[in-house]
């Protein structure tokens, strides 16, 4: 017996030495947040649980502790003791043998699918087939894929049934059980998250599985917490305001996200969407995944920045036919990016990079004409300097702004620089760009409006109508200057110059702009106050607008 007894205490000196070498982990409670929680749900998701990984230790993940638990032999209470921590991160831990059943919440079915959120306001078939199961678990909507009211109101009757959170909103979680066995059913499939037609909005969270700052989801209260650390960390490099770093959207975060976007010209809407992430994690130094390329709309026709990466997505934003946006990710056949300060998907087929600094960046470098080193080759300065002010914004009467962060008007420092703040900037912009990439006046002169720059001492203008009496500027112009249009062949470089259909009759010309590319069917602008803002275009080479060239004498 002495013996026995002396193993039987050797063993639990054994036991005992072993387990103190193992981790102790403090116990995690409902309604806990922060990165412990998101280290939690990450660890569930791994073993197949389905949950949001937002860092709040809500319902949800509660209910995957208790699974988790009853899978192990554990008390079942959803709370994530030592024991239940252990056994959940350590590798090849032995599973304890299975406790009596005790009467819970209905287990919820776990998927390898993760659902793309649907919201009250979207279209399309993801919502058809979600009203289609919805049907089929005893609801009476009409399958026509907008999801309305009665649509929102079948939603929260499914949640509050599930007893998951009641919001309306069709989340991973309401969509696993709606669409994963419907019925006693096998799963429809439906709306799972692809690179296609289905994939999710910018406002969802994709960025809860992304190591490191990510600015592809808009970030608010009950964003993935790690996320909103990052996006604190930055607000407080860029000295926007003092707030504590703690992962949660408070109202503190929101009025410090609100003064950076009203500072940068942005909508202060007081939501970190991903245009105004890259904006901050570029001034502030943060290391991100924005991919921060320029590219334009090649398509020859105005599109729209797209609310999702669906085909019948509602529209954000209309870009013009040329126009530069700010490409921010790139998800499958489609990018996210952004056009003046909005942001939404577009087709990859829709647009062209360039190899110029985006607007976005430009934003972030204050449009300093310093981040462009001149060559000596007075052609490629005056684009490369002029391509530094891309994207900038002029002031409005309201909001005599002059540092490129307007609302879109004709306030600029082009005119500023020649004592002139309020005229509209497209003559100004060229003259100042010409000033600042070495030109001397004797190549490009300084003209307050288009009528003023002619460039005849250099025989260098060709225009392609005939003069009208009212035209008085038009009167000087050298009748050996005119030409056909067809007969032009425009060159990078060149002064572009336009009549719109809707000028006074005594007006010669509308607008100038500078020439950076041209193709067999197309010559594309550099322009300032172009809807308000320095902005790429593109025209048809036999567009009846465009009324004549200037070709500078740059050698």
């Amino acid at each position: 017996m002495k013996k026995i007894a002396f193993l039987l205490f050797a063993v639990l000196l054994l036991t005992q030495c072993l387990s103190s070498g193992a981790a102790v982990y403090e116990a995690l409670r409902p309604n806990a947040r922060g990165e412990e929680v998101v280290r939690l749900q990450q660890a569930l998701l791994k073993e197949g649980y389905s949950l949001a990984v937002d860092g709040i230790y809500g319902r949800q993940t509660r209910r995957a502790v208790i699974q988790f638990q009853r899978a192990k032999g554990l008390k079942a209470d959803g709370i994530a003791g030592n024991e239940t921590l252990s056994l959940l991160y350590g590798s090849g831990a032995p599973q304890a043998a299975a406790a009596p059943a005790t009467p819970a919440a209905p287990a919820v079915p776990t998927f390898s699918a993760t659902y793309a959120t649907l919201r009250p306001g979207m279209r399309g078939t993801a919502v058809q087939t979600m009203q289609e199961a919805l049907n089929r678990h005893g609801f009476s909507l009409k399958a026509d894929g907008i999801y309305g009211r009665a649509t929102t109101r079948a939603v929260r009757r499914f949640q509050s049934q599930h007893r998951l959170r009641v919001d309306g909103i069709a989340g991973n979680q309401t969509l696993s059980l709606l669409l994963g066995s419907p019925a006693g059913e096998k799963g429809t499939g439906g709306v799972i998250d692809q690179p296609d037609d289905n994939q999710t909005a910018p406002d969802a969270n994709p960025a809860a599985k992304t190591a490191g700052a990510s600015v592809g989801q808009t970030l608010r209260r009950g964003s993935a917490p790690e996320q909103i650390a990052y996006l604190q960390q930055a607000l407080l490099k860029a000295g926007i305001s003092k707030l504590e770093a703690d992962g949660v959207f408070g109202a503190q975060t929101a009025a410090a996200v609100r003064n950076f976007q009203t500072g940068n010209g942005m909508p202060a809407s007081g939501s970190a969407d991903p245009a105004t992430l890259a904006l901050l994690y570029q001034k502030s130094g943060t290391s991100n995944d924005a991919l921060l390329k320029a590219a334009i709309n090649h398509t020859g026709k105005a599109l729209s920045l797209l609310s999702s990466a669906r085909k019948n997505a509602g529209s954000v934003q209309t870009v013009p036919a040329g126009a530069a946006l700010t490409i921010l990710l790139e998800r499958g056949e489609w990018y996210l990016a952004s056009y003046k300060h909005k942001s939404g998907y577009v087709l990859k087929e829709q647009v062209r990079l360039i190899d110029r600094p985006a607007p976005l960046v430009n934003l972030a470098r204050g449009f300093s004409e310093n981040t462009y080193t001149l060559t000596g080759d007075r052609k490629a300065d005056l684009l490369g300097l002029a391509f530094t002010q891309l994207g900038f914004s002029g002031g409005s009467n309201r909001k005599p702004i002059l540092d490129g962060t307007g609302p879109g008007g004709p306030y600029s420092k082009y005119g500023a620089h020649y004592q002139d703040p309020s005229e509209s900037y497209c003559s100004y912009f060229v003259s100042w760009s010409a000033r600042k990439a070495g030109l001397g006046e004797g190549i490009i002169n300084n003209a307050r409006d288009v009528d003023g720059v002619f460039y005849d001492a250099q025989q260098a203008f060709r225009y392609f109508f005939a003069p009208k009496a009212a035209q008085a500027q038009a009167q000087l112009l050298n009748p050996a200057s005119r030409m056909n249009r067809s007969d032009y062949a425009p060159q990078a470089g060149d002064l572009i110059y336009f009549l719109w259909s809707n000028a006074k009759a005594q007006t010669t010309f509308s607008h100038i702009g500078i020439v950076y590319e041209v193709d067999a069917k197309y010559v594309y602008t550099l322009e300032g106050a172009a809807g308000g803002s320095v902005d790429t275009r593109m025209y048809a080479l036999n567009d009846q607008r465009i009324v004549g060239y200037a070709r500078p004498r740059y050698e």
